[in-house]
C-alpha cells in the first residue's frame, strides 16, 4: 500500500506541474498579445480550474476570432468597454487597438458608438417604463 501511495503522490505532483505549465503558457500568450498581463487573467491564474477555461474562451474571442481582423476586434472591445464603463478594459483595449493599427479617430468613433449604445440602452428602458406607467395611469383615470 505504501508503494501505491508513493505512486499517487508522484502522479499528483506531475499533474500539478502540468497544470502550472499550462497556466504559465497561457499567461505568456496573454502577455505576447497585449504586451502585459491584464489584472483579470493575472488574478484568475491562481485558480487554474477557472483560469484555463477563461483563457481558452478569451483566446477564441479576442486573440483569434474567426471572422474579424485584430484591429476590428479591438475596436469592438473599445466600444464594449465604453458601453460598460470599464476603465480597466479601456486601458488594455485602447492600447491594443493602437497596436493593431487603429488610428486615434477610429478609436474615437468606437468610443462614441459604445457611449451611444449605453445612452440608448438606458433611454430605451426608462422611456418604455414611462410609456407603460403613463398608459396605465391614463386607463385608470378614464375608469374614474
Amino acid at each position: 500500500m505504501g508503494e501505491e501511495m508513493a505512486g499517487k503522490s508522484g502522479s499528483t505532483r506531475k499533474g500539478k506541474a502540468d497544470i502550472e505549465s499550462q497556466v504559465a503558457r497561457r499567461l505568456e500568450e496573454t502577455k505576447e498579445f497585449f504586451g502585459t498581463i491584464p489584472f483579470v487573467p493575472r488574478f484568475l491564474s491562481t485558480r487554474p480550474d477557472i483560469f484555463i477555461p477563461y483563457h481558452d474562451l478569451s483566446k477564441r474571442v479576442m486573440f483569434k476570432p474567426a471572422h474579424l481582423d485584430r484591429k476590428t476586434s479591438e475596436l469592438a472591445a473599445v466600444a464594449a468597454g465604453t458601453a460598460v464603463a470599464s476603465e480597466h478594459c479601456l486601458n488594455v483595449h485602447i492600447e491594443a487597438a493602437f497596436n493593431a493599427g487603429a488610428s486615434k479617430d477610429e478609436i474615437l468613433e468606437a468610443i462614441m458608438m459604445g457611449a451611444f449604445m449605453s445612452l440608448t440602452k438606458s433611454q430605451s428602458i426608462a422611456l418604455r417604463k414611462l410609456d407603460d406607467i403613463s398608459n396605465l395611469r391614463s386607463k385608470s383615470q378614464r375608469k374614474k
